[in-house]
C-alpha cells in the first residue's frame, strides 16, 4: 500500500474489541438518529466505532488527553483495506483503511483481535 497517511491524525493505538455500548459515553452525541453502533474497540485512550453508516476513531491527544480528535469514514468512500496480523514478538496487530479523497488511516489493534470477523465484516462494507 502507498505510504500515505491520513493527513488529519496519525497512527493511533485503538486497541482491542469490547462489547457495544462500553464506549456510548464518548460517541453517542455524533450519531445520526438513525446509525446503529456494530462493533467498538477501546485502547488506553484512543478508540474506534463501526456503525451501519461509517468508522468513528477518537484519538486523544496532549499529556492530559482532553482534547480529542474524532474522525469520520463514511463507508461508501472506503475503497481498500489492509490486515496485518501480530507477529511471533510483535504486540499488536495494524489495520489500514484506504479511502477516496483522504489517503490511508492506520489503526493499531491489540493481540488476539478476531481479524477474521474483521475482514469478513470489512469486505462486505468495501465490496457492496
Amino acid at each position: 500500500m502507498a505510504n500515505i497517511s491520513h493527513p488529519f491524525m496519525g497512527k493511533i493505538y485503538v486497541g482491542r474489541l469490547v462489547q457495544v455500548g462500553k464506549l456510548r459515553e464518548r460517541y453517542e452525541w455524533l450519531l445520526l438518529d438513525d446509525e446503529i453502533v456494530e462493533a467498538e474497540f477501546e485502547g488506553m485512550r484512543d478508540s474506534m466505532i463501526w456503525t451501519n453508516y461509517r468508522m468513528l476513531v477518537s484519538n486523544a491527544q496532549g499529556l492530559t488527553g482532553k482534547k480529542v480528535e474524532y474522525s469520520s469514514f463514511a463507508w461508501r468512500a472506503v475503497t481498500a483495506f489492509s490486515l496485518e496480523n501480530a507477529g511471533t514478538v510483535d504486540i499488536d496487530a495494524e489495520l489500514k483503511i484506504c479511502g477516496s479523497g483522504w489517503g490511508v488511516c492506520e489503526v493499531q489493534l491489540a493481540r488476539g483481535t478476531p481479524l477474521q470477523d474483521m475482514a469478513r465484516y470489512l469486505g462486505k462494507r468495501v465490496l457492496r
